[in-house]
């Protein structure tokens, strides 16, 4: 849902979500690459025997001259993939119902106490104006997504959420996957007047909730983990899809305590906001 003022600029997820500029067409050449960084806090020191409370960090940067021969494409879809290790306990937690969180725009009385399980913000571009839109994140239905809200008031008002399925996978690489389909609101904020998605970064997890088990009542953290020493790297893939250039997929790492650095190739959007 988007309130719409007289001036239009820009838009976007994390999570996110989208590229451009006014239906220009893509440039020979063009491009759109995508990095990822991140981290899983704290590290964990030691041989512990439970399950440890930890918080995943992750950052995103996008960079390409595929709109106006300036800006990234728009993204139309991201899929995060997670390796095995650690467990998600959504399903312990409060949940957010999407319809009462869209009606009542973002409000934070719209989901129980409990419920929001991490923010952050992104970066995009229309028409070379960069909003920055400000991102909640709530625990979906049953554990079973995860709910992405963007509200910005300037220099555009948005209102805007994402509704992503959170899939644990059995077999393979990895253990999960974050599905994140971006809604039309955030990939144009007007017929024609698409958005370029330049940068996001999300911290999730660090709260529990008690819940019993054989017979006693334990703490359980939103995402745990029984290892992750300082300095270790974590594999997570993301895969990209636009609308007017070829998916991008990149194999990254989240560090241990402290996320691994971008290169010099993916700089911040915006001064000041890695």
């Amino acid at each position: 849902m988007r309130v719409f003022q007289p001036i239009r600029g820009a838009a976007l997820l994390v999570l996110v979500a989208a590229g451009g500029l006014l239906g220009a067409s893509a440039p020979a050449g063009a491009r759109t690459s995508v990095a990822l960084s991140g981290a899983v806090t704290p590290a964990l020191t030691g041989f512990p025997t439970t399950p440890q409370n930890v918080r995943l960090t992750m950052e995103g940067r996008i960079v390409g001259d595929d709109i106006d021969g300036v800006f990234p494409a728009t993204t139309t879809r991201i899929v995060m993939s997670f390796t095995h290790g650690a467990r998600v306990n959504g399903r312990y937690f409060p949940s957010c119902d999407p319809v009462r969180l869209a009606a009542l725009r973002g409000a934070p009385r719209a989901c129980p106490r409990g419920s929001k399980i991490g923010e952050g913000w992104a970066f995009g571009t229309a028409i070379s104006v960069t909003a920055r839109l400000k991102m909640d994140v709530y625990n979906g239905p049953g554990g079973r997504s995860m709910l992405f809200y963007f509200a910005t008031d300037n220099p555009v008002v948005i209102r805007d959420m994402i509704n992503a399925p959170f899939t644990a996978l059995r077999g393979g690489r990895y253990g999960f996957r974050l599905t994140l389909p971006v809604p039309p609101g955030l990939q144009e904020l007007s017929d024609g007047m698409v958005t370029s998605l330049r940068q996001f970064k999300a911290t999730v997890g660090g709260m529990t909730v008690k819940v019993r088990e054989r017979g006693r009542v334990v703490r359980r953290g939103f995402i745990e983990a029984m290892t992750c020493p300082p300095g270790a790297l974590v594999t997570v893939r993301g895969e990209f899809t636009f609308q007017t250039a070829p998916p991008a997929a990149t194999d990254s790492y989240l560090g241990c305590g402290q996320a691994p650095p971008f290169g010099p190739e993916f700089p911040a959007s915006v001064p000041g906001s890695a």
